[in-house]
């Protein structure tokens, strides 16, 4: 579907892009969010990062992206990803989860086996993942990933979501596996603790480094969407990217299970990518996924993102306890 006529013109002119963009992100983050500023600075010595956060922290300022290797140990990861990979066969799934999955055909996957699942669908998401699956809450509130993404937006984000989530390879890239960015009116920050080895059979993500500032240059390439162009599901093709900022600059996070790749959305950068689409050696992707949001203008926020026990809620620290935002089961 093509953008309308305003927002397509207004992307014709980067620099014009580029102030508003700016506009809408101040809004969210200095007067939406005030309240979390407030707080953020009232709990001050909750954030304080030792050197290693700090360095993640600032290479996420500077570049868009930090990647932590090792943050789990292999055998915590390998007894997590068990488990997943027994509930994602056993389709203890959300069965409304995805954005790529929906047609009149199909409005839900109820009903469809997991190998029609592996064979048709971008990704699927388990069900409830802080109740059926707890293995997973101290890995996603570990409180180092807190510091670092708190002291990098500069307040505490009013949405912090965990998901766990399985991505299949596809014969072609859909979707998020094309060049886009989340969000032109709020920050959107995107953490991949990664239960499976990331390399060129596995779904890695691509980052395009300095781009989440939305300088007039980061705003220059334009969406097939905005040009009428169906391919790459209306997002940004490769060679558009590459009139601008050449493949060598592209950063490939390739990374061992157990590690992490935090990247602000705000940039520009694609994932899961399979270099060889379709190649049967291609591998699914499983990661516990979190997505954190900043204020969306004219967005309904109900303040529960989580599911979970009171009793989870309860044994969480008073750091994590603000991330949490639960609703009791």
């Amino acid at each position: 579907m093509r953008t309308s006529w305003p927002v397509r013109t207004m992307r014709q002119h980067p620099y014009l892009y580029s102030t508003v963009c700016k506009a809408r992100l101040a809004y969210s983050r200095r007067i939406a969010s005030a309240r979390e500023h407030a707080l953020y600075r009232e709990k001050r010595q909750l954030w304080n990062m030792d050197p290693l956060e700090a360095k993640h922290c600032q290479h996420m300022k500077e570049q868009g992206f930090a990647l932590i290797d090792d943050f789990v140990s292999p055998e915590v990861v390998d007894a997590v990803y068990n488990r997943a990979d027994r509930l994602f066969k056993d389709l203890r799934i959300d069965f409304q989860y995805g954005y790529s999955v929906w047609s009149n055909e199909r409005p839900t996957l109820r009903g469809i086996p997991y190998e029609e699942l592996e064979a048709t669908e971008k990704v699927i998401s388990l069900e409830n993942p802080l109740l059926n699956f707890p293995e997973c809450i101290p890995i996603a509130f570990h409180e180092s990933l807190l510091k670092i993404v708190t002291n990098f937006l500069g307040y505490i984000p009013p949405s912090y979501r965990v998901t766990v989530v399985r991505d299949f390879a596809l014969p072609y890239p859909k979707e998020s596996s094309n060049f886009h960015k989340d969000n032109d009116e709020a920050d959107s920050v995107q953490l991949f603790i990664y239960l499976v080895d990331i390399d060129e059979r596995c779904g890695h993500l691509m980052y395009v480094p300095g781009t989440h500032r939305y300088d007039a240059y980061s705003c220059r390439p334009r969406l097939n969407r905005d040009l009428g162009i169906d391919a790459n599901d209306g997002r940004y093709s490769d060679e558009e990217i590459a009139k601008y900022y050449p493949p060598s600059s592209w950063v490939a996070l390739k990374t061992r299970r157990g590690s992490v790749a935090m990247v602000h959305g705000n940039g520009i950068h694609k994932g899961p990518c399979w270099p060889h689409p379709g190649d049967s050696n291609n591998r699914h992707r499983t990661a516990i996924k979190i997505d954190i949001n900043g204020h969306k203008p004219n967005a309904h926020r109900t303040g529960q993102d989580n599911r979970m026990s009171k009793q989870q809620f309860e044994n969480l620290s008073e750091l994590q306890k603000m991330f949490a935002y639960p609703i009791f089961a």
